[in-house]
């Protein structure tokens, strides 16, 4: 069974497809979305199918600084993302490690915050920032904390039940940070899912149990849709791939089931393994933690959000580390309708060695920078330890509901790959295959989620849809400029993350190894 062609077919139904459907049925495009959940909506182990996920605008690389703060603005401002914003601020702290990556070639949690304050608040971009409709203006700019009075102030709504730890202590002494009130956190399977539907009211299609397995083509070699587990085939003018951290295994599957590219393709994006927690906590210890802050430990990567309500009177607090991730468990093909927990790292190593995120390199060099093998029996301790330092009460094991596994798609400098596959170093040599309308959109490395209401835009502007107002190095989402880091790496030379501070692996002895990134 062969379905209407569509201008736009997109596979995947997270936050890279939604918002792009979204942004294209507005532009007058037919689009249809197809996902392997149940209902066609973001997948039950998808990362976008989250309790919560963090939104600040503080970066240092000025493309993703410029989208965060105009995409905020939207958070604020748009009747369908707007009731599952919360912009309860985010609280940046170094913990007492002083010089936070020490041997590790990133700078000094000094020069951190600097940065972070900077860039929050930069002239150039003041013009996108703006508040919520009757709400009285802008919250206070980001600002460096210099004593304990100003985290008391920050945290002055909790009490109680629920106790500070010292890990807020010290500030300005022991400790370094700084507090942005200009972000917070979003419900984000709720907003993907209300975005989804907005965007089927305006007429996308949305196709529920659709495993991808084939591309389509003409005579003349031109991709023209895809074919499903189903058997159903889908005809469109253009594809899109939006799979996530399945990108990298979608697209070999993909290759090989007609013209396959020369051996050992590099797709420049590849998954990782990510650690979540999910606690209960009661009523009367949520209330007391309303509206606190997202709190991160910028030196260890770990952070957490204020309890959020799940059913009847049922309180949770996810907890979770950004860091370089697990190589096991791998996303899988089946979708089984929940996430895998940490014990299923171990249990999905093979024995023998193993390929990687189909890209044809060995374990030895196990993911982009850093990634280890399997979650560490102890990170759960880990996490409890951690949460510990600024809730201790709350900081037991008879609380834990579930751990769970969140797959980030990485790319070596975490920049986004937004292009269409005949750019790709190797396919655009094989004249049998014409993919100039085929787009591949990945490479969340952890930190796209927050641009929900903007990465549609993006996408129209680098397809030539719309113009580049925005004045992006549009250049940064292409695959030549992967390939061109992939070949610097080789070469010896170091790679600039697109926020300036992942880790270097090159400085970091496997003894030493932190397993641990900057920023989210």
């Amino acid at each position: 069974m062969t379905s209407p062609q569509v201008d736009y077919l997109i596979v995947g139904a997270g936050v890279n497809g939604t918002s792009i459907a979204t942004t294209l049925i507005s532009l007058g495009f037919t689009v249809s979305v197809l996902d392997r959940s149940p209902d066609g909506f973001v997948a039950p182990d998808g990362a976008s199918h989250d309790l919560n996920k963090i939104v600040r605008a503080d970066y240092t690389d000025p493309n993703y600084c410029t989208l965060a703060k105009e995409a905020i603005s939207r958070w604020r401002s748009s009747p369908v993302l707007s009731p599952f914003y919360h912009e309860v601020g985010v609280f940046f702290r170094s913990s007492d490690k002083g010089t936070v990556f020490k041997n590790m070639g990133g700078g000094s949690a000094e020069e951190y915050v600097e940065n972070g304050v900077l860039h929050a608040g930069l002239e150039r971009d003041r013009h996108l920032e703006v508040a919520a409709p009757g709400k009285g203006g802008l919250k206070r700019e980001a600002y460096k904390l210099v004593d304990d009075k100003q985290v008391e102030e920050i945290m002055k709504g909790v009490g109680g039940e629920v106790k500070l730890g010292q890990g807020l202590q010290g500030m300005g002494k022991s400790q370094t940070g700084y507090f942005n009130p200009r972000g917070g956190w979003a419900e984000a399977n709720n907003a993907c899912r209300a975005l989804l539907s907005h965007a089927v009211k305006l007429g996308v299609q949305v196709h529920p149990n659709s495993t991808v397995t084939s591309f389509t083509y003409n005579p003349s070699g031109k991709i023209t849709g895809v074919k499903t587990a189903s058997g159903q085939t889908f005809s469109a003018k253009n594809v899109i791939l939006a799979a996530g951290a399945w990108t990298s295994d979608l697209l070999t599957s993909l290759s090989s089931s007609s013209t396959p590219l020369e051996e050992g393709p590099k797709w420049m994006t590849r998954p990782s393994a990510q650690c979540v927690a999910v606690l209960r906590v009661t009523p009367s210890e949520a209330a007391q933690l309303k509206d606190s802050p997202v709190i991160i430990n910028f030196s260890s990567g770990f952070y957490q959000f204020e309890p959020v309500l799940v059913g009847d009177n049922e309180w949770q607090m996810k907890i979770a580390y950004h860091s370089n991730g697990y190589l096991y468990p791998k996303p899988p093909v089946e979708c089984t309708g929940k996430y895998p927990c940490f014990e299923d790292s171990l249990a999905s190593k093979p024995t023998g060695t193993r390929e990687i995120g189909a890209e044809g390199e060995r374990s030895e060099d196990i993911g982009y920078e850093m990634a280890e093998s399997t979650i560490p029996a102890s990170r759960l301790d880990q996490m409890l330890e951690e949460l510990s330092q600024i809730y201790p009460t709350l900081a037991s094991k008879d609380r834990v509901i579930s751990t769970r596994v969140c797959w980030y798609s990485d790319t070596l400098d975490e920049n986004w790959i937004i292009d269409t596959l005949n750019n790709h170093p190797q396919s655009c040599s094989l004249n049998k295959v014409k993919a100039d309308n085929v787009w591949v959109v990945s490479g969340d490395s952890g930190h796209a989620y927050k641009f929900l209401p903007m990465i549609g835009d993006l996408f129209a502007t680098i397809a030539g849809l719309s113009p580049n107002t925005r004045k992006l190095d549009l250049s940064r989402f292409r695959f030549h400029h992967q390939a061109k880091l992939h070949r610097d790496k080789s070469n010896g030379e170091k790679v600039q993350s697109a926020d300036s501070n992942r880790f270097d692996a090159t400085k970091i002895s496997v003894k030493d190894q932190q397993n641990l990134r900057a920023r989210l």
